[in-house]
């Protein structure tokens, strides 16, 4: 519980959420991918190998942010993030 900021621990369980979508995203845009060439439709096969890598970086990003997360503690006067 926290009262003048956030709690970290469902911060990171809303970034780990994210994360695990993200990658889903990926998993799922690579299939259709799959699907689309075997369709000979090579635009929106292309568009969603795209929407894949996409969703690969953000996957990136939101790991990256977790970390940071994991290893830093930030004191500032306007936001508090506390161990929980």
């Amino acid at each position: 519980m926290c009262q003048a900021g956030l709690n970290t621990t469902d911060f990171k369980v809303a970034i780990y959420q994210l994360i695990e979508h993200s990658k889903l995203l990926n998993t799922n845009a690579g299939q259709w991918a799959k699907l689309a060439d075997v369709a000979h439709v090579n635009e929106l096969s292309s568009k969603l190998k795209d929407a894949g890598a996409k969703a690969a970086e953000a996957t990136a990003l939101l790991e990256a942010a977790l970390e940071d997360l994991r290893h830093h503690h930030h004191d500032h006067d306007h936001v508090h993030i506390t161990e929980v």
